[in-house]
């Protein structure tokens, strides 16, 4: 039995840092994808908004030219009077 273990020992001793470097690699990539989907939220909440200030400004363009437009009525009617 102690042959056994002295043999898991000696193998345990050359994986040890081969263990380590593996564990570390996936510690960076899991902190590279974290940031990423991090990043990329940020990002599509940043277009969202953008995309809501542009609506809201043709709206708000929309709005100004109907004001401006004046008696939609009168204007109907007087284009479409038989004559």
């Amino acid at each position: 039995m102690s042959a056994l273990t002295a043999l898991f020992a000696a193998a345990w001793s050359r994986a040890a840092g081969w263990v380590a470097t593996a564990g570390t690699v996936l510690a960076l990539l899991l902190a590279a994808y974290a940031a990423g989907r991090r990043d990329g939220g940020v990002a599509q909440r940043h277009a969202t908004l953008e995309r809501a200030a542009r609506a809201r400004e043709v709206r708000d363009e929309v709005d100004r030219v109907v004001d401006r437009s004046g008696d939609a009525l009168g204007e109907l009617r007087r284009d479409w009077r038989r004559r």
